[in-house]
């Protein structure tokens, strides 16, 4: 029979950002840096030091040790550092399926450049891993994960290696650490001084190094080789390969200089385990070769059993949410694609640009940084960097479009202006575009007309007033000036669509062809009247009203950066509908009807120990209830300026039907889980989570209709049935007022999951603006979301570029074609862009409800085609024959290919 192993893996978990901002943390690397160049010299037993899977930290330290280069290159060469194969240790439930990929793509290419990466999923401290997971691991040539958090309870018990087997079938080696990422030996029965603020002038945040470099010191080897072989004795039995993994790390631990004095002891003390020491890949190996008919689990792994799963992170800090998703967006459905419209007709985009944006929003991934449980300072940093992806993405877009719109012949007439518009997301409706044209501030109306000569339905909307003084006379000018007014239209895009407009002045208005009110408003398809702080919706298709929605709850939150928690003696909660909202129609046009409703919430001010305050507070609330022309949805567009603390604010759906299931959309795959969920067996280190990651929308129906929400950059829900109809309601949070890291002692869980640093920026005071929208559908045996494009034009709204620049006067377009295109609906965009190599194009799409299916793709302005993995790299040519290729996708799989013009 095989020796057992014990296999040791040296390692510091660093986070790029979180109890100190990135800066301060890059001096903790730089000193780590500066061991391993000693070690490396000084202790041949010393086997690898793993840079926690990343490359991003590395990067950092030769921005400021350039000089470092060489050496550092040398110990990654010898594998004494092992980085990759990630840029950052990023999330997996908040940046979308798209900026997972570009992570693990960065870091693979980055690391690649150093000499060297690492291929393990090593992610040790993610709050949970979904279902897509193991094929993108794959897509990149990874076929394992380590994890810590996540796993659930499985009745009988289960090994903590098995098979993890994604929605698609994708399967990667899986090594659950149930004792965490340092669970070697006990790293803290050596007494040291705790971790030590160190103030200077002006700045009292920077805390000391040395409390990790003592820890990583071992001064009594004998003890910590006794500690390692009890370790293996204490949980071999869950690991049916023999192969123990014992991760020998805490947070920022540095190499520990003399573990290979540790190891040698261990292996001396006894002979039933040989202790070695290696990286994951080696370890992952290892085991493979071992393990003998492994066990197989395909689930979201989302469990607490063992370790805090801290779901409550999706809702922390809100406004980083939204302002990711935007990010997000602007990247990979705008400036992208349409780069790569405009590059087909001689465009060169800046490539450090594209690096630039993604840059920071791959820092930004990191899952401290996005899950919003950092301290303040590093939250003002991340602001600027998703300032910066904005920033950059706008002027990418507007210059790829002036590009596009130079390529054609001005069928316009002179004296009007022409622009064109960019669609990102078809729908089986008309949708609304919306720009700005300089008109004149008198003009009441203008004319929309396309190349054949259709007037398009149009309004002009009305511009904000000047205030004036004391003597009349206006205090300000108008930014844009007064001339420049807003207008929108409506009109039929497809994916991808490129449309050139004519806009002339007009004295003529089209009004809405449906009635309304202050309390009512209609298109063809839906009818939204207020009653309150509510609104209710008729779906004129089907008959059905939407009930009730709209409904705030704001209750107290004694939680903290990672789970929200009520106070443990029952306290005040308070519903919009306690409130009097006024509502009034403030738009009635061709294209849109608005109503605005108001009111005013008062609430607790925060909490006094475990109760909410007596004094009270107010909250003003502002909702725009919009409908577009000829469009079956009605957006929601909320305003709420919070002044209290300590509190959650929820939005509140009652469904309206009878269902087990809730539908959403997850990372590359739509989702339908139970509403009901795991009940805990034997008693968890924190309660089965209610709460659930999703992304764009939810949905719920009763096999004949049903309700969809779509959000612009909300992350959680929570679904319970009333008990009172049996019908689902779905609980959204807008977002979460904390003002600590950390509590202990909630009523969510019994400990810490970090240091109590106060963050009163968590506090998310201000305003907040949250975007939503109802959808109201039918549903279809065939079709898991048949409301899905609908979903997609308001979330990827269609964008307008005035045209002004001059154009050459030969070879110029009539039009310019889709360059790609498809009919399966089932098939959905994940990325269309210059490959990283800048040898051709990246068109990377996914069969999203589990059905197979060999899809006709027609590319308009390519002569080859390849399949290739999500690294870029070829793996077969198709055939494309008159600008068409057939593509097979298997149920979930995620498709990438290589397109040369």
């Amino acid at each position: 029979m095989d020796k057992k192993i014990g296999y040791v893996i040296t390692a510091g978990h660093l986070d790029i950002e979180w109890y100190q901002p990135l800066r301060s943390f890059r001096f903790w690397t730089m000193d780590i840096m500066e061991d391993l160049k000693k070690i490396s010299k000084e202790r041949p037993d010393f086997k690898s030091y793993l840079l926690d899977g990343q490359v991003f930290p590395l990067e950092e330290h030769l921005k400021v040790v350039p000089e470092d280069e060489a050496a550092l290159r040398e110990l990654i060469k010898s594998g004494l550092l092992v980085i990759g194969p990630f840029y950052t240790q990023f999330d997996e439930w908040l940046p979308s399926a798209e900026s997972i990929i570009r992570n693990c793509l960065v870091g693979r290419k980055k690391s690649e450049k150093f000499g060297s990466v690492m291929k393990a999923g090593y992610l040790p401290d993610n709050f949970g891993h979904p279902l897509q997971l193991p094929q993108i691991l794959n897509g990149f040539g990874i076929d394992s994960l380590m994890f810590m958090r996540g796993m659930p309870e499985i009745e009988g018990g289960h090994p903590d290696e098995f098979i993890y087997r994604g929605i698609d079938g994708s399967e990667v080696l899986a090594s659950h650490f149930r004792e965490g990422y340092g669970g070697a030996f006990n790293l803290f029965e050596k007494k040291v001084d705790p971790i030590q603020p160190r103030t200077v002038p002006y700045y009292e945040d920077y805390l000391s190094y040395e409390w990790h470099r003592e820890l990583a010191w071992h001064e009594n080897p004998s003890a910590i080789a006794a500690n390692l072989i009890e370790n293996v004795h204490n949980i071999l039995h869950r690991y049916p390969s023999g192969i123990v993994p014992l991760i020998s790390g805490f947070d920022h631990l540095p190499p520990q200089y003399n573990i290979g004095e540790c190891v040698k002891l261990a292996n001396e003390m006894q002979d039933e385990i040989d202790f070695v020491m290696g990286n994951p890949e080696e370890y992952a190996s290892a085991v493979r070769k071992r393990l003998n008919d492994p066990a197989v689990y395909s689930m979201e792994l989302i469990g607490s059993k063992y370790q805090y799963v801290l779901l409550g992170a999706l809702s922390t800090r809100t406004y980083l949410k939204r302002q990711n998703f935007a990010a997000e967006t602007l990247m990979e459905r705008y400036a992208e694609p349409l780069a790569v419209i405009a590059s087909l007709y001689g465009y060169t985009a800046n490539r450090l640009l594209f690096d630039e944006a993604w840059t920071n929003l791959l820092v930004n991934s990191a899952h401290d940084s996005i899950h919003g449980s950092s301290v303040d300072e590093v939250h003002v940093e991340m602001e600027a960097r998703f300032a910066a992806v904005r920033q950059i993405a706008a002027g990418l877009i507007h210059s790829s479009m002036k590009h596009i719109a130079n390529q054609l012949t001005p069928w316009w007439t002179q004296a009007n202006k022409a622009f064109i518009s960019y669609c990102p997301a078809g729908a089986a409706h008309v949708q609304p575009c919306e720009f700005w044209v300089p008109i004149g501030s008198e003009q009441k109306s203008v004319v929309i007309m396309d190349r054949d000569g259709r007037r398009l339905p149009t309004q002009l909307l009305e511009r904000e007033p000047v205030a004036v003084n004391s003597k009349g006379l206006p205090r300000n000018d108008l930014f844009p000036m007064a001339t420049f007014r807003k207008v929108l239209f409506l009109d039929q895009f497809e994916q991808g669509n490129i449309h050139s407009y004519e806009c002339k002045p007009s004295d003529e208005t089209a009004q809405c062809q449906y009635p309304a009110s202050d309390t009512a408003i209609e298109n063809e398809f839906l009818r939204v009247e207020t009653q309150g702080a509510l609104i209710s919706i008729l779906d004129k298709r089907s008959g059905r009203w939407s009930y009730n929605l709209n409904l705030l709850e704001e209750d107290a939150d004694a939680g903290d950066a990672w789970d929200y928690s009520p106070t443990w003696a029952k306290s005040e909660l308070v519903r919009s509908t306690q409130f009097s909202f006024s509502s009034e129609l403030v738009e009635n046009g061709a294209v849109r009807s608005v109503i605005n409703m108001k009111g005013t919430m008062s609430v607790p001010g925060h909490l006094e120990g475990d109760a909410r305050s007596a004094h009270r507070t107010d909250i003003e609330v502002d909702y725009e209830i919009i409908l577009y022309a000829g469009t079956p949805r009605a957006d929601i567009k909320l305003k709420l300026n919070n002044t209290a603390k300590d509190h959650r604010v929820r939005l509140c759906v009652p469904m309206g039907l009878k269902t087990a299931v809730i539908k959403s959309q997850g990372h590359l795959a739509i989702l339908e889980r139970p509403i009901a969920r795991q009940k805990e067996i034997e008693p968890w280190q924190q309660p089965p989570t209610q709460l659930l990651p999703f992304r764009e929308w939810i949905a719920a129906d009763d096999g004949k209709l049903g309700l969809a929400i779509a959000f612009k950059g909300v992350y959680d829900y929570e679904a319970v049935t009333n008990p009172l109809n049996n019908e689902p309601e779905v609980g959204f949070t807008l977002f979460r007022s904390i003002g600590i890291m950390a509590r202990a002692n909630t009523a969510q869980r019994d400990g810490q999951a970090s240091w109590a640093h106060l963050t009163p920026g968590a506090q998310c005071l201000g305003e907040q603006v949250i975007e939503w929208s109802y959808i109201p559908y039918q549903a279809d045996a065939t079709d898991k979301a048949p409301f899905l494009t609908t979903a997609q034009s308001f979330l990827y709204p269609v964008t307008a570029h005035v045209i002004r620049s001059e154009r050459s006067a030969e070879g110029l377009l009539e039009t310019i074609p889709v360059p790609v295109w498809w009919e399966e609906g089932n098939i959905c965009y994940s990325a269309f862009k210059r490959s990283y190599d800048r040898q051709g194009y990246i068109l990377r799409l996914y069969e999203n409800q589990g059905k197979a299916v060999t899809a006709i793709l027609e590319i308009n302005g390519f002569s080859k085609a390849f399949l290739v993995n999500m690294n870029e790299e070829i793996e077969s040519e198709l055939t494309v024959d008159k600008n068409r290729l057939n593509v097979d996708f298997a149920a979930y799989k995620c498709v990438t290919l290589f397109l040369v013009i």
